[in-house]
């Protein structure tokens, strides 16, 4: 790859004299990104005036994967050279051109992607050539983390929890699962496909049978860039359990009410029973009193007895 570039620095020089006091430098040898941020990448050179630029020819080529390297820009005898760009750089690359006054080839990069990561080359020619390879990095964090959860009926029919944590990101992490009662003994199932963006879109999936009203945490761990993401949630008990526990409740709130009922009721009947068996012991008593004033009365007053016994107990009766 550097002895192609350093081919192309010789035809694009031809018959020019090179310099030896004509040095590319970089402030930087190797930038590290974000994903959909904007990255410049800058060269410097000499500049003795600002004359030089309309001698001066720029061109910043990319490489990746040790792909064959394309050209992005081309700054030639002063002026900017249109190129085809590729579908990939088109309207995100661009050389600032105002800084070539300032001796800096600055190259900027919007909305970066995954494929700009690479090798980048900065080729100048002026009073001589030289040229320096920048290495751009690109990275992904699992940001966003999204859930699904669903109920599937296994071979043996038994209804489980299918839970699944989603995210994209790049390069692929590992995904760890534990829950309020400790680490989760079960194996995730965790597949990863590659988006057109080449980003990694991880989905991990448990199975449980007892999920309800329990926390779950999923972790994103990307070892490349030592990066963490998580999420925890609870699940809410299902539709099918809640109305099982209205019933429940239903059921038990109108037992209690009966059994409320059914109890005042056989409260007010012994009370009831009471009364009138105290009545009737008093009646009782009362004419067994008063037989026995009779007997103990004179003969002469025995008819007047049973007469006032009679009223008497026709007076109870009718009291009663």
């Amino acid at each position: 790859m550097h002895s192609t570039i350093l081919k192309a620095i010789l035809l694009w020089n031809c018959c020019t004299v090179l310099n030896a006091l004509f040095t590319v430098q970089t402030m930087k040898s190797q930038y590290t990104v974000e994903y959909g941020s904007d990255v410049t990448m800058e060269c410097h050179f000499p500049m003795t005036s600002e004359s030089d630029v309309k001698n001066l020819n720029v061109l910043w080529k990319h490489s990746r994967d040790n792909e064959k390297s394309v050209e992005l820009v081309k700054y030639l005898n002063g002026r900017e050279v249109l190129i085809l760009q590729d579908k990939d750089y088109t309207d995100r690359v661009k050389l600032l051109s105002h800084e070539l006054y300032n001796g800096r080839a600055v190259l900027q990069i919007r909305n970066v992607t995954i494929t700009d990561a690479g090798q980048y080359f900065c080729i100048i020619s002026s009073q001589g050539s030289d040229y320096k390879m920048i290495t751009l990095e690109v990275q992904a964090p699992y940001k966003e983390i999204t859930t699904r959860v669903t109920d599937v009926v296994t071979l043996s029919g038994e209804t489980m929890k299918e839970i699944s944590c989603q995210s994209f990101g790049y390069p692929e992490a590992e995904v760890t699962w534990q829950s309020d009662r400790g680490n989760l003994s079960l194996v995730p199932n965790t597949s990863y496909t590659l988006t057109d963006e080449r980003l990694f879109n991880v989905t991990s999936v448990i199975r449980i049978l007892d999920a309800a009203n329990r926390t779950f945490t999923c972790l994103f761990w990307n070892k490349a860039i030592k990066n963490s993401t998580w999420l925890t949630f609870t699940l809410p008990v299902s539709e099918t359990n809640s109305k099982e526990k209205s019933r429940d409740w239903i059921f038990a709130a109108v037992t209690v009410i009966i059994l409320l009922i059914l109890t005042v009721t056989v409260l007010i009947v012994l009370g009831r029973w009471k009364s009138l068996s105290v009545k009737g012991t008093n009646l009782y008593n009362n004419i067994h009193t008063n037989e026995t004033h009779c007997i103990n009365a004179s003969m002469l007053s025995t008819g007047k007895c049973s007469d006032h016994n009679s009223e008497h107990t026709a007076i109870e009766v009718e009291n009663t």
